[in-house]
């Protein structure tokens, strides 16, 4: 007893252990952890916060700037200059040189000055608002792009996945018939040319099971990617017509007019609204400038290097004014930049404009999609009905050598286009019906 337990101590001491995997039970708990997880989403938030610096940096330039200066010179070579002897007692005609100065000088002092009447600044704290608005706009567009991949991802993950299984069901129907054949060749009631096409059906299912698989790999890959998590799962959900109408509930069709608070709207009305503002900073550099200074300095001077020496003298020096500044020729520079900030602002209306006439008709072509997807989903969803009772039919036909290879070929190339085209209009009908839904939220 006590080897057992050993023995099971030692199994589960070395036993790696199992990484929890998340399952992804519908689109919006995938969209919300694209929300949460995605890094480009993050790197986004990241530089709209750098926005925010942006503006206290702007306010900051409007206030009193002081700043501690010091300066050491030295005077290797000191200037001369020659004075008529005269005025020491000396003959006319004579001079002396005279040097100035001393070899060693050591500056310290403080500097302030502040923008009395600057328009320009303020006008930059305005620009540096707008931009941190945009920032945040951006952020939002990126998250609704984000929010979108996602859905589209998602659904053609778990679509992808119904096709496995389908296949899966195909190739197991198609195994039997090739069994039948196999040993209605072995008895002679058919020959080498139908059992090959049998054969080849069965090869190219395989074929296409195998291109699913390699598909929802793919599609899982990159739904991780998006979510930021790299051991999602996807749960293969069998959706039917009421199911459906139950996951999208909140489709409405209220207007035809987008929404003015959908992220993409506002990031071009907030664009707009940064060239209107740069216009005006550039109307207001040819205003006047009014700022104030002072500056207080002391001075030592030395023929040695002995500024530790506080006997010695300092000399102390203060000045404070007001400095007036009024452009009156900058090479046509400022009429240059007017004119380019009013062509940016019209540019910008027009992008505004063209923005919400994209965004109105993306948003009706989707609603028209979704109400004719949602029309033909019903008889989609009969004809597979259908032909799934036909393919049973058939076989149980096939085997009892009531009907020909051919026919049942006719029946089974009918069952895989009601497969497709079921799968293909019910999942075109989630993901419009999603983005609609992420539309109709704003």
């Amino acid at each position: 007893m006590k080897k057992i337990a050993l023995l099971s101590l030692i199994v589960l001491l070395g036993s790696r252990p199992v990484l929890s995997q998340s399952v992804l039970k519908d689109v919006n708990e995938a969209i919300l952890l694209a929300q949460k997880n995605n890094k480009d989403i993050l790197i986004s938030r990241q530089n709209a916060q750098v926005q925010q610096w942006n503006v206290a940096l702007a306010k900051g330039s409007r206030l009193p700037q002081v700043k501690f200066t010091t300066a050491f010179d030295y005077n290797f070579v000191l200037p001369t200059q020659l004075i008529p002897a005269q005025f020491f007692g000396g003959k006319e005609g004579e001079f002396r040189s005279i040097q100035f100065g001393v070899p060693y000088n050591l500056t310290a002092g403080i500097e302030s000055s502040i923008p009395i009447w600057n328009a320009p600044l303020r006008q930059d704290v305005e620009i540096a608002k707008v931009n941190q608005k945009i920032g945040t706009l951006q952020t939002l567009v990126l998250q609704d792009d984000i929010s979108t991949q996602t859905a589209r991802v998602y659904f053609a993950t778990v679509f992808t996945k119904m096709y496995i299984d389908i296949s899966r069901q195909n190739l197991a129907n198609n195994d039997s018939i090739t069994n039948i054949a196999a040993e209605r060749k072995q008895k002679g009631l058919i020959d080498q040319l139908e059992y090959n096409r049998v054969r080849a059906t069965q090869l190219a299912i395989e074929d296409a099971l195998h291109q699913n698989e390699m598909a929802y790999q793919k599609n899982l890959n990159q739904l991780r990617l998006l979510v930021g998590d790299s051991t999602a799962l996807v749960e293969g959900i069998p959706f039917t017509l009421a199911l459906v109408k139950q996951m999208l509930p909140s489709i409405s069709f209220k207007t035809d007019e987008p929404s003015t608070a959908a992220p993409r709207l506002q990031l071009r009305a907030e664009q707009f609204l940064l060239a209107k503002e740069t216009l005006k900073k550039e109307q207001k550099q040819k205003l006047p400038l009014l700022s104030g200074y002072a500056r207080y300095s002391e001075q030592a001077q030395r023929n040695q290097l002995n500024f530790l020496n506080f006997n010695e003298k300092w000399f102390g020096i203060g000045v404070a004014g007001l400095r007036f500044e009024v452009p009156i020729y900058s090479g046509r520079l400022r009429q240059n930049s007017i004119q380019r900030a009013k062509v940016n602002v019209e540019i910008a209306q027009m992008q505004l404009n063209n923005e919400s006439l994209k965004y109105q008709t993306e948003t009706r072509d989707l609603r028209i999609t979704y109400g004719q997807l949602l029309r033909s989903l019903q008889a989609n969803e009969e004809t597979y009905q259908l032909n799934e009772e036909n393919m049973r039919l058939v076989l149980i036909k096939y085997k009892s050598g009531v009907l020909s290879y051919d026919q049942y070929l006719n029946v089974f190339n009918e069952v895989l286009n009601a497969q497709n085209k079921y799968l293909r209009t019910l999942a075109d009908l989630m993901i419009n019906g999603k983005l609609l839904e992420i539309r109709n939220a704003y």
